[in-house]
């Protein structure tokens, strides 16, 4: 093997990439462990490109694999060109996770006779630098053919360009950066034998069956280069080992839901596997962002329904530490804004931390947020009081708002008034678990208050439904909150009904919904209907939302928030926060639903999942439960950690009661019965239900 020099010096210093590059021939290669049956190319991907986040929690940057199979973190690109003596690869087809959710990434690339297997993984770089992350990445050249090969590889550094598909917000304006980046002591683009230039070759001849195998360490940030120096001491193969053993530890913590339905499964280890990145360091605080990539920044919408999933999928420890964070979005007058023209942002930060501090018990010291939700429904109370005495007949609902995104109007935003209601019921909440009886009983009043008037600007409106705004413009997006999470009306108002049927139908039936036009697929803004549909017991339709949502996700089990039906997304990069929050949402309200009076249990298990399953350390209200659930013929069984108050217990689908069910249980409805407060075993027989 041979290793070069090649490639012109580019006019800036890069920041800091060490390679370390090795070769070796053998006539076979033994895969790595945990590795089994996992071939790049055969795992699923909805999406017209192929892309996946090399990151890691608490990491202020993270490196994208780009389409090319070229690398990217924001400031600077490596460009991986491999090849033979002919012509170079072709880009990958798909960039896989390992067993589509852990972050042991991936892909293939091919040029005649040869095949590159490419395999990344992003870890801390130690502290006082924890924040940021390096990435290992190991590359082979296999010769598939039956004569000797050249097999050529080209590593070089290059700016972004002009039209990049993100930019680091911590990266230099100018890409000029001092002369101080020259120091002996830091890693800028400095490559084994390669000095300072930016680029190197390299090129080895392989036999038949031959391989050769290069390593690299790829930091997001410049790094000294002792300090690289000391992490190439450990080899690729053991960096691999720590990393799923970590993943592995992380995702223990939480809920464990054994399904034995594996697409399920690692759909939802893989949205956890993000919303554990998707958080910064911002002082003392830490503060949910909106991915690793082009939303790093905090924004209510989104951190509040990270801090759920991560509350309801047994991370209770992140989502407090995460929903304290938003503390700090809190403005002197009692509101909560991250973003310009979005209200609805203190109704979400007040139910985020109703999610996170009551479940599974209330947190120990709820006296911080407790003051702050009592501060954000006193501004409520004033906005609503002021309209009052305007005598404008919607004036005690919210004002105007121009959200510049979702609605795309400016207007009296359904949704703000929806979460702002939800923020009343989190706050009592608070309150009550705080041992503030008087003054929650007094926030139970005005939110009855604000309901009454929230349903009669409804019938004002005129709307079969419910509009997206007061004034009836503007695209739907908030309106679709109303049934859940915010509880504004019951499940079975028939105005909900009709919503979804609108919604549905414009899309092509139960699923994802259109956004602006109707080849335009988002991800998770309908995703609420399917726990809706749950609890007005249209199980079919929920399953369909689900389904969708299962589908539309990448190799690396993420999915992203809009893209076409081709699945193209644009500059709109997977994966996105919210939509792995919105998954983990609806499979846990399928198996534990926990927001109202009653536990509700396997409202909407899959016929699969009735083969025996097991969901373990869930928390709830009432504290953490383990559920077990199997249909054996006509028994319809389950096993629960009993809970103070009566548990609702959803038949298998398809079926229905065959007879009066045993004491102590009762009948509510064909495909539903209750157990009382301290159960926690019931066994029905079923029969199929008619069609």
């Amino acid at each position: 093997m041979t290793v070069g020099r090649a490639g012109p010096r580019l006019a800036w210093p890069i920041a800091a990439v060490w390679l370390l590059l090795v070769a070796r021939c053998a006539g076979d290669r033994p895969g790595p462990p945990d590795s089994a049956g996992l071939v790049p190319d055969s795992i699923p991907d909805a999406y017209a490109h192929p892309t996946a986040a090399l990151m890691w929690p608490g990491s202020t940057r993270a490196f994208q694999v780009l389409p090319s199979g070229d690398l990217y973190n924001g400031e600077w690109r490596v460009v991986i060109t491999p090849g033979t003596e002919a012509e170079p690869a072709g880009a990958p087809r798909v960039v896989a996770y390992q067993d589509r959710w852990l972050p042991v990434t991936r892909w293939t690339r091919r040029s005649p006779g040869l095949r590159w297997e490419f395999e990344a993984l992003a870890f801390p770089e130690p502290a006082p630098r924890d924040s940021g992350l390096i990435v290992s990445l190991e590359i082979r050249a296999v010769n598939e053919d039956a004569t000797p090969r050249a097999a050529r590889l080209h590593l070089g550094l290059e700016p972004p360009g002009p039209d990049p598909g993100f930019t680091a917000f911590d990266a230099p304006e100018n890409p000029s950066p001092p002369l101080a980046w020259n120091r002996a002591d830091t890693a800028y683009a400095w490559t084994a034998g390669s000095g300072r230039d930016a680029a190197m070759s390299l090129e080895t001849r392989l036999g038949p069956g031959e391989s050769a195998v290069w390593h690299a360490l790829l930091p997001v940030y410049p790094t000294l280069s002792r300090r690289l120096l000391d992490l190439t001491r450990r080899s690729h193969a053991a960096r691999r080992r720590d990393v799923v053993r970590e993943w592995r530890a992380l995702l223990e913590e939480g809920t464990r839901f054994a399904l034995g339905d594996a697409s399920v499964e690692s759909a939802l280890d893989a949205a956890r596997v993000l919303l554990l990145s998707s958080w910064e360091r911002r002082g003392p605080l830490r503060v949910p962002i909106g991915g690793p990539f082009h939303y790093r920044d905090v924004w209510l919408r989104d951190g509040a329904r990270l801090i759920h999933a991560l509350s309801v999928s047994g991370h209770t420890d992140k989502a407090r530490e995460l929903a304290a964070g938003l503390t700090a979005l809190q403005w002197p007058q009692g509101a909560f804004l991250s973003q310009r023209g979005q209200p609805d942002g203190t109704g979400q930060a007040l139910w985020a931390f109703e999610q996170a501090f009551l479940r599974p018990t209330p947190d120990d010291s709820l006296a911080r947020v407790v003051d702050a939700a009592s501060r954000a429904w006193k501004w409520f109370e004033w906005q609503r009081d002021f309209g009052r005495q305007s005598g404008w007949r919607l004036g005690t609902l919210m004002p105007y708002a121009d959200p510049r995104d979702n609605e795309l109007v400016q207007a009296q935003l359904v949704g703000t008034d929806a979460w702002a209601i939800a923020g009343y019921r989190a706050t009592a909440r608070l309150m009550r678990a705080a041992g503030r009886t008087a003054e929650a009983d007094l926030v139970e009043r005005t939110r009855l208050a604000y309901v009454a008037d929230f349903e009669n600007a409804l019938r004002q409106t005129r709307s079969p439904d419910i509009p997206p705004s007061w004034q009836g413009v503007g695209r739907d997006w908030g309106n679709l909150v109303v049934g859940w999470p915010c509880a504004v009306l019951s499940p079975g108002d028939p105005r909900l009904a009709r919503l979804a049927r609108r919604v549905w139908a414009d899309a092509g039936g139960a699923g994802l919904l259109t956004y602006g036009d109707r080849d335009s697929l988002h991800y998770y803004v309908g995703a609420d209907l399917g726990t809706w549909a749950l609890l007005a017991g249209r199980r079919a339709q929920a399953d369909s939302v689900l389904d969708a949502m299962l589908h539309w996700r990448n190799a690396s089990g993420a999915a992203g928030e809009i893209f076409s039906r081709s699945g193209d997304y644009g500059r709109n990069l997977p994966p996105h926060p919210t939509s792995a929050a919105a998954l983990i949402a609806l499979v846990r309200n399928s198996l534990l639903f926990d927001d109202g009076d009653t536990l509700q249990l396997t409202l909407g298990a899959r016929s699969g999942w009735w083969r025996g399953a097991r969901i373990e350390r869930a928390p709830t209200r009432w504290g953490r439960v383990d559920l077990e659930l199997d249909r054996r013929g006509d028994q319809a069984h389950w096993r629960w950690t009993p809970v103070p108050v009566w548990s609702a217990l959803t038949l298998p689908p398809g079926t229905r009661l065959a007879g009066a069910p045993p004491a102590p249980l009762v009948t509510a409805v064909p495909t539903v019965v209750l157990a009382p407060p301290g159960t926690g075993e019931a066994r029905v027989t079923v029969s199929d239900a008619e069609p």
